[in-house]
């Protein structure tokens, strides 16, 4: 009984860790390049920030400048001191003081269709990366048509097994350049490092297009041959793979649930990779077999 619940339980810690990482939890504040992400505090802009704003329940006090975007949602926008905003204004469920010629753009409110398109331009570096993934997704799904779909087949049957042998890889990964990484002054540790960022990278691109295939066939698979011929649209591997990058890059467009789910899908995309050997279905070593007289 104990080894049959090792697995779930297992799992179910992981997804426990995965969520306390990635969700944030009370009061949290990052920073990526030049840009500031404040979700579940008030916030006092007290220094110059070179890049855009974005506060998520929370509200924020302008006492410096803000060079970029300062998007806010649910909570109060107020302006005291030196504070401005030398772009666009985006806010929505929240209330805007002293505002007057301190916007150097735009004042949009977010249900406006100017403050949908504003905000939108905030997205537009994870935009261009799904265009990416949607161009390679295509390359690949043309070259290696049946592997992919192999690959997805695993995922969706034994979404449990590849979650769990996700979970492992990813850990590997980065206990293995933790390792690799104290050989970097030596003439061999650049070179498996290299190597294993190839082997890495070529395991999640497979593994999210199985995953992106996996995705399509879920919401608009055929469920029986009949209807799948009566189709005209929506009926190869590519459809598939095509529809199921537009239904997570959407998803991946939302705020803090676009990060967990892509998250948990890349955790997907390695487990699928390995569990099929890159759509082969063949073991990763040998065989034991009896020998013959």
């Amino acid at each position: 009984m104990f080894k049959k619940l090792v697995v779930p339980l297992t799992t179910l810690a992981a997804v426990v860790v995965l969520i306390l990482v990635v969700t944030p939890t009370g009061a949290s504040e990052r920073r990526f390049s030049n840009d500031t992400y404040i979700i579940g505090r008030d916030a006092v802009i007290e220094e110059p920030v070179p890049g855009s704003v974005q506060v998520y329940r929370g509200n924020v006090t302008v006492a410096k400048p803000i060079a970029g975007d300062l998007l806010v949602l649910g909570g109060s926008v107020t302006f005291i001191d030196a504070g401005r905003v030398d772009g666009n204004l985006i806010y929505a469920a929240s209330r805007v003081a002293n505002a007057d010629d301190r916007v150097r753009g735009h004042v949009y409110p977010l249900a406006s269709l100017e403050g949908a398109a504003a905000s939108m331009t905030k997205n537009a570096i994870v935009a261009s990366l799904l265009l990416v993934w949607l161009i390679a997704a295509v390359i690949v799904t043309l070259m290696s048509g049946r592997e992919i779909r192999l690959a997805s087949i695993e995922a969706r049957s034994s979404a449990l097994h590849c979650f769990v042998l996700g979970l492992v890889a990813l850990t590997s990964f980065v206990l293995t350049a933790i390792a690799f990484s104290y050989l970097v002054p030596y003439v061999v540790g650049v070179p498996l490092l290299a190597a294993l960022a190839v082997f890495a990278v070529l395991t999640k691109v497979f593994g999210m297009i199985a995953v992106f295939h996996a995705v399509g066939t879920i919401v608009f698979g055929a469920r029986n041959r009949r209807q799948l011929a009566s189709r005209k649209w929506l009926r190869g591997d590519l459809a598939m793979v095509v529809t199921g990058v537009l239904i997570l890059g959407a998803i991946r467009m939302i705020p803090v649930v676009g990060t967990i789910v892509w998250g948990l899908a890349s955790i997907f995309a390695v487990g699928s990779a390995l569990a099929t050997k890159f759509g082969r279905r063949e073991p990763w070593f040998l065989v034991w077999r009896p020998s013959e007289a």
